[in-house]
């Protein structure tokens, strides 16, 4: 047995069988040091477990790089001194990682906890089929811990609607097994080796959300398989970042990003008709945050609507950054 590059073994008679050894396991944080400690703990506690651990500061304030190198001497830190974001943050991990040898990438959100035998599970998923560019766990939020949040990506072929499988149900509603998927979630996937290099990294022109979609839409161009396994169990501690609920930032970057996904993989008609479903989809939370009396959120819907239509036909994204969706001083 020989050893080829790219995560695969050579096998006698020259057959090429894929391996997601060794494992990196990459933890995106952007403050919040409670969540990250928490994470940490329960990735450290794999059995399995990975052999090498990487948490990328995404910029963070609060002191969270310093923290993780006293407590956590098995993690390595990569500082970035600004934000780049959910893509430009894991892009810089899963480089560090493949420059030095990593078979599989395990891509974590730092408000994810894994249950222990998680990592072995979703290993044995991705080697089971070479076609396989990566492998997703069943995601609960984490309160309440029953509650379904992902049991794989759905996007609609008429509409163009990007879904959670199994969202806010529990186990016993959903009839539920491995199987094919058309995206993993990035909060908590392994990604084969030879899947980022031939597919590539994450594309950080999304900025936030959708990004996990636009690489499994790109894997699934090319052949590859998207896997949900659902005996592999993580819990969620789901918009720690973006805030929970509605907010005007995921308002609008919901809706940004989903035209910026439609544009690069649906076709005309499909372009037509997705406009349509994200115009009920928007003027539904519309009228909920109104009801709420939301006004900021609601704002954030006009205007990102109004920016997905401009998208969608053919306008280049307008410059607008995720800081300018922050709630005043005051409000913080």
């Amino acid at each position: 047995m020989g050893r080829a590059r790219g995560g695969a073994r050579i096998a006698r008679g020259g057959m090429r069988i894929m391996t997601a050894h060794p494992t990196w396991a990459v933890v995106l944080a952007m403050n919040q040091v409670r969540m990250t400690r928490e994470c940490l703990t329960s990735v450290s506690a794999l059995d399995p477990g990975a052999e090498r651990i990487v948490l990328v500061d995404n910029g963070s304030t609060d002191g969270t790089a310093g923290a993780v190198r006293a407590e956590f001497p098995n993690v390595e830190v990569l500082r970035l001194e600004k934000n780049l974001y959910f893509a430009g943050g894991v892009n810089e991990g899963i480089r560090s990682a493949l420059s030095r040898g990593a078979g599989s990438i395990l891509l974590l959100n730092n408000d994810v906890v894994l249950e222990r035998p998680a990592l072995g599970k979703l290993r044995a998923a991705l080697e089971a089929d070479p076609a396989r560019a990566a492998v997703s766990p069943k995601i609960y939020y984490y309160d309440p811990p029953d509650m379904i949040w992902f049991a794989g990506g759905v996007v609609g072929r008429g509409l163009g609607l990007i879904r959670h499988r199994g969202a806010n149900m529990k186990d016993e509603k959903l009839r539920d097994g491995p199987r094919a998927v058309d995206y993993v979630s990035g909060a908590a996937a392994l990604l084969s080796r030879d899947a980022l290099e031939k597919v590539g990294l994450l594309d950080p022109s999304y900025v936030m959300y959708v990004e996990d979609v636009d690489w499994c839409a790109r894997a699934r161009e090319q052949g590859r398989v998207l896997w949900y396994e659902a005996s592999a169990k993580v819990w969620h501690h789901v918009s720690a970042t973006s805030g929970g609920g509605l907010t005007p930032l995921k308002a609008y970057y919901r809706l940004r990003s989903g035209a910026l996904f439609l544009v690069r993989h649906a076709t005309p008609w499909q372009r037509a008709l997705s406009w349509g479903s994200y115009l009920a989809w928007s003027g539904w939370l519309l009228l909920l945050s109104i009801t709420r009396r939301d006004f900021r959120s609601a704002g954030a819907l006009a205007l990102g609507f109004a920016d997905f239509t401009r998208i969608l036909f053919g306008a280049p994204p307008p410059l607008r950054t995720p800081e300018s969706f922050a709630p005043p001083a005051g409000r913080r």
